[in-house]
């Protein structure tokens, strides 16, 4: 083996390694929260809770909850396929799982995808290519959020919905946070000017504070504005398959922020209506979509329950955590793990760039390539 191979090894090495570490934390940060969830409940009660929860209902709450990986898989080959490549169904989903699971055990979600482009790339994708589809769908699934975090907000603000201090400002940061990602988009498709301005005055912020690794810093604002421009090029010349992607993100959310109305039938309640519930699931997303926890892991239970305990009245709130956790997120990750390694044995035989209709432009000496029609 050459230096080069050995140091590729090591590197690769050391990433496995990395990654094992994360599930090892996550797992026991995950026990530290059930136990969290279950000190001072009656465990026989949640345990009959549970088990006596309907199953037909359950099963309901499952499928709403698969439609989230599946959607994502869907807008993954819509993409690609836009870009030439002849990408099967299970090649995009494989794609999804591995990148949902990775993301929910590292902090901040930063390991999901850089394991979806590396997944990509040993399926002959081009790194520029998997990047802009990994974009978009992110991008579209914001866009998403930001519509149904829009009517939450109004729910809030008219007094229809009341909500604790501590509610309130995690909701609010939620909302801002998602707010300027949708503005910064905006501002790239709409405004040269405006942009350039802003990036200026962000250099120069970047510059007269006293950050470490200024140029580090730098080196990132040009790698997220570039993210930006390409995200703008696609969306303006495709506006169809756009809508396309926004429609799918917009099934994706529905259906995931529903899994609480199948919970909450399954546990045999009723008096709540499914536009409630729904609402506030869309609160309990504002208040833990951004935090940098793995998973959201505690924020997530903690959130439901000041958010759900009073909706729940005939049954333990730890078993109502419980249930609705385990469909909406354990579920996903087990069946991500899962399926993630299954077909990730499998390569992509059929990826071709012959018939593209974007072609890469090599932009620096590493070869990362712009997307240009």
């Amino acid at each position: 083996m050459n230096l080069e191979g050995l140091k590729k090894s090591m590197k690769r090495q050391e990433g496995q390694r990395s990654v094992k570490k994360y599930i090892v934390l996550f797992i026991l940060l995950v026990l530290v929260v059930i136990f969290i969830v279950l000190k001072g409940a009656d465990i026989e009660s949640v345990w009959n809770a549970m088990k006596n929860a309907d199953p037909k209902w359950l099963t309901a709450g499952l499928g709403l909850a698969a439609v989230f990986n599946i959607a994502e898989g869907i807008n993954l080959r819509k993409v690609l396929v836009s870009f030439g490549y002849r990408v099967s169904f299970k090649e995009a989903m494989k794609y999804a799982y591995i990148g949902y699971f990775f993301s929910s055990v590292t902090p901040s979600a930063t390991g999901g995808q850089p394991l979806q482009l590396y997944a990509m790339s040993k399926d002959k994708i081009h790194v520029a290519h998997g990047t802009m589809a990994l974009l978009t769908e992110l991008t579209s699934f914001q866009i998403a959020a930001f519509l149904m975090e829009n009517i939450a907000a109004f729910w809030i603000l008219t007094g229809r919905i009341h909500l604790n201090k501590i509610m309130l400002i995690l909701a609010l940061v939620g909302y801002i946070m998602n707010l300027v990602f949708i503005a910064a988009l905006l501002i790239v498709i709409v405004s040269d000017r405006l942009k350039r301005k802003i990036v200026k005055g962000i250099r120069f912020l970047v510059m007269k504070l006293p950050f470490r690794h200024k140029e580090k810093m730098e080196s990132k604002i040009n790698d997220i504005l570039h993210d930006f421009e390409n995200c703008k090029d696609f969306f303006k010349k495709d506006p169809n398959l756009t809508l396309q992607v926004i429609g799918v993100s917009l099934v994706q959310i529905i259906c995931w922020f529903s899994v609480p109305w199948a919970v909450y039938h399954a546990m045999g309640e009723a008096g709540s209506t499914f536009g409630s519930l729904f609402l506030h699931q869309i609160i309990l997303y504002m208040t833990t979509a951004l935090l940098p926890f793995p998973g959201a892991e505690g924020i997530s239970e903690f959130s439901f329950v000041k958010l759900f305990a009073g909706m729940f009245s005939s049954v333990p709130v730890a078993a109502v955590v419980l249930v609705n956790r385990g469909i909406s997120f354990y579920f996903l990750l087990i069946l991500s793990g899962i399926l993630g390694v299954v077909l990730g044995r499998f390569n992509g035989r059929s990826a071709d760039q012959s018939g593209t209709k974007y072609k890469l432009q090599q932009e620096t000496e590493n070869g990362t390539g712009k997307i240009l029609t």
